[in-house]
């Protein structure tokens, strides 16, 4: 039987050895895998020692990498992964990247990481076991007011024919509420989110390792997430809405009501 808190654990110590890298290395290639989607030699190299590490504890573990171009299905006791969340920002010297690396198994997330090694912020969680930073147990904002509540997204930088429809709603979301901040680094911004940072974070077109770690720490921090119709479908088409429950209601409904039928 596997024990999650040993499988945090080697997370724990994957995650801390790629942030040595990504501190350390500068990168020397860089290929565009689509229009505005690179990877880098420091990605493989990242990727490589999460792997390496995983693998000495689980030999028999399944993976789902970023650069391994696999694509996602449920299957049991798969790492899902990604080396550097935010290759443009680190591409560009912007210090706000991350390691993500979730553990999924019984059609669901039981243990996540999410590590910002620039300023050594490491949120955890094992399911149903609570979220923390850097050890200290933390929660989603309390904010009940939507415009009161600072929001995050990301843009559809895949999906260019999206982009009316998705600016649409993003100037619903900016009129009902204090703000938008466009960070570059979902795996973050949902770790935000947990943290009570951001009240609410939207994106569409997602990649199962940008989501899979942050979705089990909001969580379990006691925040909500959905997909642009309400469910719970995100890891098939990577579009996603978290929240604090005090502003779940009114911030769902605006995205739900114009993106439903984007996913």
């Amino acid at each position: 039987m596997v024990d999650y808190e040993d499988i945090l654990l080697t997370a724990k110590k994957a995650a801390f050895e790629a942030g040595k890298l990504i501190m350390s290395e500068n990168p020397s290639t860089v290929t565009a895998k689509s229009p505005c989607d690179y990877v880098t030699d420091v990605d493989l190299m990242c990727q490589d020692k999460i792997k390496t590490i995983i693998k000495s504890t689980y030999p028999e573990h399944k993976f789902l990498a970023e650069e391994d171009g696999n694509v996602f299905t449920e299957e049991d006791d798969m790492w899902i992964i990604d080396p550097i969340d935010g290759t443009t920002n680190f591409i560009h010297g912007l210090k706000h990247s991350a390691v993500s690396i979730a553990f999924y198994s019984d059609n669901e997330v039981k243990a996540g990481v999410i590590y910002d090694p620039y300023i050594n912020e490491l949120f955890t969680s094992v399911k149903g076991k609570g979220a923390f930073l850097n050890g200290d147990k933390i929660s989603v904002s309390s904010e009940t007011d939507m415009r009161k509540s600072l929001i995050a997204t990301g843009m559809p930088f895949r999906r260019h024919e999206k982009i009316p429809v998705y600016f649409e709603c993003l100037s619903e979301v900016l009129r009902n509420s204090s703000g938008i901040r466009r960070m570059g680094c979902a795996s973050l911004d949902l770790a935000y989110v947990a943290s009570g940072r951001f009240e609410g974070f939207f994106e569409g077109w997602l990649s199962p390792w940008d989501i899979a770690a942050g979705i089990l720490i909001i969580e379990e921090a006691g925040g909500t997430v959905s997909d642009f119709q309400g469910k719970k479908n995100y890891f098939s088409h990577g579009c996603i809405i978290a929240s604090a429950p005090g502003i779940e209601n009114v911030f769902s409904q605006i995205v739900v009501n114009i993106l439903k039928d984007e996913q």
